[in-house]
């Protein structure tokens, strides 16, 4: 009678605290006004002409800039909802995030049996100022974060093996055609698998089938763009831009600088000033930059070894370091309107900010060292014959280390601690329960 009452109990404050989150969320994109700038204006626009049934375009042409699963899904909401207006791409944030509430929840328990572990790890994370601020905003954070929840949710929860491998490549095939470095995230599945059971016949079957249903769902976006830029582009243009601006000579601080500020010989110069001439004088649309550029990009990190390992390590520090100055720039760009400009206003909201910022230095700390203090586990068991791993640490460790792979050789960004978040919230109360576990049997 005492656990049905404790598990009523429980299951009331989940219900509660889920429902004050959604609840803030939808407050805050009816109060707090906001712009989409830079990429978040293009993924605008191109969602507003496939409303208007004008195709996946910018600018009036054919565009593979970012990834399309993004804005392609939520141009078919506009249609489903009879407008394109942003407020609409707010609306659609807070749907996936209302799906995102119970995923978490569902890959907390599989990571610890821990109940305080499990609902601390929980409350912290859908209470985050970045998880609540990021529904305002018309970009692919809360949609791929839910892609995301989904993935790991397939990976730790058994059924039918028929049915979850194509689950999963459908899934991952989808969150590729939104972030194109999650082509490579099958081997991170394989991986999993691998040290989790060490069944080498399981783990082949497994990544075979998720990269063939994966490549499936890609295959036709990759063959509109061969047939609109005969070129064999399998998702988007700009890895090689984002390689050839965030790695050279000229960047001190390892994030994004503008295109003509890169040093380059003559010949690639007037290489690149005629691709841009092309194309409008706008590199979104310069499908065939990349080829020019990609590999001046790679030969330059070649020569270059040192300066890339401090570009690398300044992308991470721009990415977990550097507080939630993100949250003003993309979320709440727009609050220091007329008659809300008094210092007692700008005093609560720089509080705000400075709560997020020490919120983002904690969690980031907490999930790299959690990766750090099982790095030595990790690499003997992907070696070792016998030796197994735990989801615990095999899904906070093994997807911590392969977005800081992605953004130590890419591009640093505030923004891009996102999807990592709730992982490091869980790492966090992890570390916590053990350390206070060993104090006590001190």
């Amino acid at each position: 009678m005492a656990d049905n009452r404790l598990r009523y109990t429980e299951w009331i404050y989940l219900l509660i605290i889920s429902a004050v989150a959604i609840f803030l969320r939808y407050w805050f994109i009816m109060h707090i006004p906001s712009e989409p700038v830079f990429d978040f204006s293009t993924y605008q626009e191109i969602a507003s002409n496939i409303y208007h049934h004008r195709g996946h375009t910018l600018l009036g042409q054919p565009v593979a800039w970012q990834g399309m699963a993004y804005p392609t899904i939520l141009g078919w909401f506009y249609i489903l909802m009879g407008n394109d207006q942003v407020h609409t791409a707010r609306l659609f944030n807070l749907g996936l995030s209302l799906l995102s509430l119970p995923l978490i929840l569902l890959i907390f328990k599989k990571l610890s049996s821990n109940k305080v572990v499990v609902y601390g790890a929980y409350t912290l994370t859908i209470f985050l100022p970045n998880y609540i601020a990021y529904t305002n905003v018309v970009g692919t954070e809360v949609f791929f974060l839910f892609l995301f929840l989904l993935i790991l949710v397939l990976q730790l929860y058994n059924f039918k093996n028929w049915l979850r491998y194509p689950l999963l490549g459908i899934v991952i095939g989808i969150a590729a055609l939104t972030k194109p470095f999650f082509l490579a995230y099958p081997l991170v599945v394989g991986l999993h698998i691998w040290m989790k059971n060490r069944n080498w016949k399981e783990t082949a079957v497994m990544l075979l089938t998720i990269s063939v249903v994966m490549a499936t769902v890609v295959f036709p976006w990759t063959l509109r763009n061969y047939r609109c830029y005969n070129a064999f582009i399998p998702i988007s243009y700009n890895s090689g831009y984002v390689l050839f601006i965030n790695n050279n000579s000229n960047n001190v601080n390892g994030s994004w600088m503008p295109l003509e500020e890169v040093p380059a010989s003559p010949s690639i110069q007037r290489q690149i000033e005629t691709q841009l001439q092309k194309n409008q004088d706008n590199v979104k649309l310069a499908a065939h930059l990349e080829k020019t550029i990609k590999p001046v990009a790679r030969k330059w990190i070649i020569d270059h070894p040192g300066a890339f390992m401090e570009l690398g390590l300044l992308r991470l520090k721009q990415t977990f370091f550097s507080g939630a100055w993100d949250i003003d720039a993309w979320a709440m760009n727009g609050i220091f309107m007329v008659g809300q400009d008094s210092p007692e206003f700008r005093r609560h909201i720089n509080t705000f900010y400075a709560g997020a910022d020490i919120l983002i230095y904690i969690l980031s700390s907490a999930g790299i060292i959690y990766l750090l203090l099982n790095t030595r586990r990790l690499l003997k068991a992907l070696f070792s014959r016998k030796m197994t791993l735990k989801d615990e640490v095999l899904i906070p460790c093994l997807n911590t280390a392969f977005f800081l792979a992605v953004y130590f050789v890419f591009e640093g960004q505030a923004r891009y601690n996102y999807p990592l978040l709730f992982l490091f919230a869980i790492s966090l109360f992890i570390i916590m329960h053990k350390t206070a576990d060993g104090l006590r049997s001190e």
